[in-house]
């Protein structure tokens, strides 16, 4: 096998909002897979990252719903169950399309745990909006019975905070590196992780937290040794607002990168999220970011798409020779 990439996508390339059914997430699926094609039959090394936020949206909300009859979700069992779901939708959708096209390789989803850090300080900073919105009444009645942290957003209503406490570590990297080794195309980390810490007899247990996505990527293509982190977003209404459009090939230095930070004001976190994780991913020794939307990806492998960061030449551009 050849060069590692790490390929992370939003969780709302799968489903945009409540409206969108299991149905609808698993076509989001197979639109990726198809898209992802070109990648997933080469002999480039693959690791896949997805993000759960909407979907453990849903969770929290079926949760809430039923609620006078059934017990609360935890957050880390609500990333243990969308890891499982979406990483078995999003591995059959890649087994379907490999063997239409008579490809042979290897899927794997792995439920992951990510450790993060327990000191006190970072739990305190609850900033991390969850779960439905609620009415003041049952705002204040979630306070009382489950002692739950809510703020209020005028004009929206009351909702759950948490905190997002810095990932340390990939529980289950060593397997994960064995896997990407070996030639099989590994979906891990969704949501960055379960979140779990070390309690003080030095064991696992899970947290009511969530985890940073594009830091844990960072982590993960780090200690694949991956040259080139593909980023699939919903769309590029967000990056066109902030100066960064995805729509048209652009190619950006590392330099030129760093300069955007610098001087421009991003409106939206997912881009300013995204960009810095770029940033952090090529000052670690990636050669190549790429960011594109689920509807270009197709284009991507024929530059005619996507905001390009760091070298002009990387595996990615090799499969168009192929």
């Amino acid at each position: 096998m050849s060069d590692t990439i790490v390929i992370l996508v939003n969780g709302e390339v799968f489903a945009g909002g409540y409206e969108s059914t299991i149905s609808d997430q698993k076509a989001s699926a197979d639109v990726l897979a198809e898209g992802l094609l070109p990648i997933l039959s080469s002999k480039i090394k693959i690791a896949i990252m997805h993000g759960n936020k909407p979907q453990v949206g849903y969770v929290l909300f079926r949760s809430e719903v039923a609620s006078h009859i059934l017990h609360p979700i935890p957050l880390d069992v609500c990333g243990a169950d969308t890891q499982g779901a979406t990483g078995y939708m999003l591995s059959q959708s890649i087994l379907n399309v490999l063997s239409r096209k008579e490809k042979q390789r290897q899927v794997m989803s792995v439920v992951t745990q990510t450790v993060v850090n327990s000191d006190s300080k970072y739990f305190q900073e609850l900033n991390k909006q969850i779960g439905p919105w609620l009415d003041r009444e049952r705002a204040k009645q979630r306070r009382q019975v489950y002692g739950w942290q809510i703020v209020e957003e005028p004009g929206y209503g009351f909702r759950r905070v948490v905190a997002s406490p810095p990932p340390i570590e990939i529980v289950e990297i060593e397997g994960i590196k064995q896997l990407v080794e070996s030639g099989m195309i590994v979906i891990t980390a969704g949501g960055g992780g379960i979140p779990v810490l070390l309690n003080q007899q030095g064991l696992l247990e899970g947290v009511e937290a969530v985890v940073d996505t594009d830091h844990v990527a960072c982590m993960l293509a780090d200690q694949l040794d991956a040259k080139v982190m593909l980023m699939i977003v919903e769309n590029d209404h967000k990056f066109i607002s902030s100066g960064v459009g995805t729509e048209d090939y652009r190619l950006l230095s590392l330099e030129e990168l760093d300069n955007t930070i610098a001087n421009s004001t991003f409106y939206s976190n997912m881009v300013s999220r995204k960009l810095h994780s770029a940033k952090e991913f090529l000052q670690s020794g990636g050669e190549q970011v790429v960011i594109t939307t689920l509807d270009n990806l197709s284009s991507i492998l024929d530059k005619k798409s996507g905001l390009w960061i760091g070298a002009d030449k990387s595996i990615i551009d090799l499969l168009m020779k192929s």
